[in-house]
């Protein structure tokens, strides 16, 4: 074997041994902190923008804030975005029609509201009224699925929790009710992949590993594998076809980070949260799960960290000077390659 084919054949071995393994579990990198700790917060992307808002602040008495932060795309850190009308935590909070939409929700004393608002970037300033819930609702999620507004379970003005499924159609006008959800609940997840919504976790008093699949074209639900930690008030986001379910709380504070497979109806674990939080809206970003804010003790203590979850991918270990060097040592070869070759004259027979 030449020099060249030796260390080419070197080279190329070494990539394709550590390609496949590279990031096996994905990984947690820590992004830009929110400006303000909060948790129960409502999350959205738009145009490649995260805008998170409102939330429970930290201290006693409990106070809900009406502040909005965004992430633009890039940037080093949070900038302010346009105040809600009024405080909110425990609000719904979706994308839709170029507008970012605010869904119930409670003003930290858990009664549950009914007001929607809606902002449009590219409009006038400020937040204007969105068609109202049917009833007060809040610790409910929401999802956006065929250009409509999905809302499903939370509580009522009563406090108790609710089946609900309601559908919003913004061009055609106000809330209607469809199948009811299977298992009532408050402080779920809920995630569409795939033309379905899956509704995971919650709780009615103690959390629950229930999952129900709804399929808006029958208006009809299904029973999928249960969440294998039960929780509720989780960080939730769809990545590579694969749901991710990481964090919660009720009965403890949860790390746990356990990933759903539609195509075989079960649950398998990745790294769990480097910093466990609950009562936070996460988002599916540049093919990763951002999580900001949230809380890091059961129940209370609202944190600023915000990080991102990065699934495994099939890219080379080498780092920056891992790739220098492979550079430098294919260069080397190719101009070896190159070189004419200089060689000692064979000695005559005698």
């Amino acid at each position: 074997m030449t020099g060249v084919s030796f260390w080419s054949a070197l080279v190329c071995g070494l990539v394709l041994a550590t390609a496949v393994r590279a990031g096996e579990g994905g990984a947690w990198l820590a992004r830009p902190a929110l400006e303000i700790p909060r948790q129960e917060t409502g999350a959205a992307l738009l145009d490649g923008r995260v805008w998170v808002s409102g939330g429970l602040l930290a201290g006693f008495p409990l106070r809900a804030t009406a502040s909005v932060e965004i992430l633009e795309p890039g940037a080093a850190g949070w900038v302010p975005g346009p105040p809600l009308p009024e405080p909110r935590d425990h609000h719904a909070m979706v994308a839709l029609g170029g507008e970012v939409w605010i869904i119930g929700g409670f003003s930290a004393d858990f009664r549950a509201r009914s007001e929607v608002w809606r902002h449009d970037p590219d409009g006038p300033a400020g937040w204007s009224p969105g068609p109202a819930l049917p009833a007060a609702r809040g610790a409910a999620w929401a999802v956006v699925l065929d250009g409509r507004i999905w809302l499903f379970g939370g509580t009522d003005a009563a406090g108790a929790a609710t089946d609900t499924t309601w559908r919003l159609d913004p061009q055609a006008g106000g809330w209607e009710a469809r199948a009811p959800l299977p298992t009532p609940r408050e402080h779920l997840n809920a995630v569409a992949l795939g033309g379905f919504v899956h509704v995971i976790g919650g709780r009615d008093g103690s959390s629950t590993a229930a999952h129900e699949r709804y399929d808006p074209a029958t208006d009809s639900w299904l029973a999928r594998a249960p969440l294998p930690t039960p929780r509720s008030a989780a960080a939730v986001a769809a990545l590579d076809g694969r749901i991710h379910v990481a964090g919660g709380e009720v009965p403890q504070l949860f790390a746990a980070h356990e990933v759903y497979d539609p195509t075989t109806d079960s649950w398998d674990s990745r790294g769990p949260m480097p910093v466990p939080r609950h009562g936070v809206a996460a988002v599916a970003l540049g093919g990763g799960m951002l999580v900001p804010g949230g809380g890091v003790v059961q129940g209370l203590l609202p944190t600023a960290h915000v990080d991102l979850y990065v699934p495994e991918r099939r890219v080379p270990l080498l780092g920056g000077g891992g790739v220098l060097l492979l550079a430098l040592l294919l260069s080397a070869t190719a101009a070896r390659s190159r070189s004419p070759s200089v060689r000692r004259p064979r000695a005559s027979a005698p």
